[in-house]
């Protein structure tokens, strides 16, 4: 199904105005304006395709992209919604539209591309850490990122799941499970993995993981950067 006919899969039943029980739409839910329900969003993006908004046709237009962006990408309407409306992808490809050869919003390239931010700091995860703690020198690079200031920075472990995982030896008698590490467990919550792996062979399993560091991709997608 082609990017056009999936806008089209609202039939505008309602049921992401819902204001209590479900998930869809969390933005609906605080600002309780059309154009933040799935609805809206997915009537917007039809007359967008139609070239009947104010910024003519192509997937460019700036009405659409005022409504998209409290869009959480968090798909609570690919499950709540009777005919399944994606939005989070609406919203992907459309900011991979809206974007190309433009320069994105820094957040974009900070946390869009925190894999490989996050595999450079890993090899000195301390100095990393010190900065990102550090009154002064914390707000100075949450300025440069584009990161709200009251947001507190994530620390880096110290030391990454791969990393841990490499010299351990799994039965070559057991069955073989594989465990995806993905970025946010392997740099920031390795003891999560960890957990995981001793779980898996006290149930009899011998644990194999990728051998090249691989990202979930929802970085990318959540910033519509589809072609990186």
């Amino acid at each position: 199904m082609g990017f056009a006919d999936a806008v089209n899969r609202c039939f505008g039943i309602g049921k992401c105005r819902h204001t209590t029980g479900g998930t869809m739409c969390p933005s609906f839910m605080v600002t309780r304006e059309e154009q933040h329900s799935t609805r809206g969003r997915a009537r917007l993006l039809f007359e967008m395709m139609g070239g009947h908004l104010a910024g003519g046709p192509g997937l460019r237009d700036p009405h659409v992209k005022q409504a998209l962006d409290l869009c959480l990408s968090c798909k609570g309407c690919k499950g709540d919604c009777p005919v399944n409306v994606d939005m989070a992808s609406y919203k992907a490809e459309f900011l991979s539209h809206y974007y190309a050869h433009r320069l994105r919003p820094r957040t974009a390239y900070t946390l869009g591309l925190i894999p490989l931010w996050a595999r450079a700091a890993s090899h000195a995860p301390r100095l990393v850490n010190s900065v990102m703690h550090t009154p002064g020198l914390a707000a100075l690079a949450k300025a440069a990122a584009g990161v709200a200031p009251a947001r507190d920075a994530p620390s880096f472990a110290r030391e990454t799941f791969r990393s841990w995982f490499e010299p351990h030896q799994g039965s070559a008698t057991l069955r073989p499970v594989l465990l995806w590490p993905d970025t946010f467990t392997n740099y920031f919550q390795p003891d999560v993995a960890v957990a995981a792996v001793e779980v898996l062979e006290a149930a009899g399993f011998s644990v194999r993981i990728p051998r090249a560091n691989l990202c979930c991709g929802r970085p990318l997608f959540d910033y519509g950067m589809l072609h990186t």
